[in-house]
């Protein structure tokens, strides 16, 4: 039984609210207080979301408000289910109030940037927090990928020790006991400042979008030399040079690539920062973007550009020159495990190209510097299992604990069904010492 719950602060993360249960009632460990919180203490949360609660943490919680409420108004949900169909968006919602799932499955969550890992806060802010309510805590909105500023304070924000992502390892971090007392370094650049607070305020405006975000966008681009004036054609190449060129002067984390800029403006896909990265640097405001008023001829004319694309005649040496860059940095990727939250090295697969590029079936195989980018990574199962299970080794190393065949198992993912398929290319991926002591490791259990 949860006899008491802190009321949460405005704009507070739920893993901040949690985390303050931890210290304010007094629990010895981090453990014993996700079991009172968490269905199943294996199911560790996100730190971006509520996670899998028990029913006595739910009971708690709406004693306080409604599940929903505290789903939109403490956790991350504004950002990732913003820019999804409306039909999709309630029906995650739904999901996330009343059934276990994944919110990294089910709205698709990119890895982070290098420069987007720990939790954000901003040093005024954290003083503000002390001084109204005796503890600091970590804020949503600081929070928000790409956003770099304090807009209260317009101060850069700055990065704590509390990693952002979920861990194997969970611990609840109160901001109280997590944040220096450091001096604010204040941001002098007027563009930087303005995309923080479009961030925001696109972040806060009421989730009420009904149309399609790639008409929304493309009424955007209307008015722009990347639409010409029959609307027929995007020069989507020379508005994506133009983007990172832009946000490059600005500093912020992650600029959206050409692949998803295409993606987005067919509604492919629909990345928050990727969509908010658009629509600032077309001169949208934030009230344009999220309550659009568009007149059915210009939702009839977007719907039309589709057709019309895919029937004009494509430049494929030109095509193929702009994608090689794309797939070499999704394919190197992939292969090196930086595109997986674990780090894990992956098989690049034909369809995963299709997916990520935004290509139609069969294209690559118009485009022969693409093509030969992928052959080059292309690899069988038992090799990529091979690479996955030496990866897996190396990382357990590291830990400098004992670990075992079944650790290895566990952590690559890899069945013990094809290690016979797989220990050959061991050692053409290993050195000899690893490659050596795995077979060891091999031998010493039933396989």
């Amino acid at each position: 039984m949860i006899a008491y719950l802190p009321t949460p602060y405005p704009d507070e993360l739920a893993f901040s609210w949690f985390s303050r249960y931890y210290v304010h009632t007094g629990c010895l460990t981090h453990k014993a207080a996700l079991q009172e919180l968490l269905a199943k203490r294996c199911n560790n949360p996100s730190k971006e979301f509520l996670g899998q609660l028990s029913q006595n943490a739910k009971s708690a919680i709406e004693a306080i408000m409604p599940l929903e409420d505290a789903i939109l108004n403490h956790t991350m949900f504004p950002q990732y289910a913003r820019f999804l169909p409306a039909k999709e968006r309630t029906e995650a919602l739904h999901k996330l109030t009343h059934e276990i799932t994944d919110p990294n499955r089910l709205f698709g969550i990119q890895p982070r940037a290098a420069q987007e890992q720990y939790l954000r806060y901003c040093p005024l802010c954290a003083a503000e927090d002390r001084a109204a309510y005796g503890e600091a805590y970590w804020h949503r909105k600081h929070q928000i990928r790409g956003m770099t500023v304090c807009t209260r304070h317009k101060c850069r924000l700055e990065d704590s020790q509390i990693t952002a992502k979920s861990e194997q390892g969970f611990t609840l971090a109160p901001a109280e006991l997590s944040m220096d007392a450091i001096q604010p370094t204040f941001v002098t650049d007027t563009r930087q400042f303005r995309y923080a607070v479009f961030l925001e305020a696109v972040f806060d405006a009421p989730m009420t979008l009904e149309i399609p975000i790639r008409a929304v966008l493309f009424q955007g681009l209307r008015k722009t030399k990347y639409l010409k004036p029959s609307g027929r054609s995007r020069y989507t190449k020379a508005l994506s040079d133009d983007l990172a060129q832009y946000f490059q002067h600005i500093g912020i984390p992650q600029i959206a690539t050409m692949s998803k800029i295409q993606r987005t403006l067919l509604e492919d896909g629909c990345e928050y920062t990727v969509v908010c990265q658009l629509a600032f640097f077309l001169g949208m405001t934030a009230e344009e973007l999220t309550a659009p008023v568009l007149s059915q001829s210009v939702l009839t004319q977007e719907a039309n550009t589709h057709y019309i694309a895919n029937a004009d005649p494509v430049d494929w040496t030109e095509y193929d020159r702009a994608t090689a860059p794309l797939l070499e940095q999704l394919a190197q990727a992939v292969y090196s495990g930086a595109a997986s939250k674990e780090g894990r090295p992956e098989r690049l697969s034909e369809r995963q190209v299709y997916r990520e590029l935004g290509l139609l079936g069969h294209q690559l195989e118009n485009m022969p510097m693409c093509r030969a980018i992928f052959d080059r990574y292309t690899e069988s199962y038992p090799e990529s299992w091979a690479r996955k299970i030496i990866w897996a080794y190396q990382r357990l190393q590291k830990d400098g604990r004992p670990f075992y065949w079944s650790d290895i198992r566990k952590l690559s993912g890899v069945k013990k069904a094809h290690i016979q398929e797989i220990m050959p290319y061991i050692a053409s991926y290993a050195d000899a010492a690893t490659a050596a002591s795995i077979t060891k490791l091999v031998g010493q259990t039933d396989i």
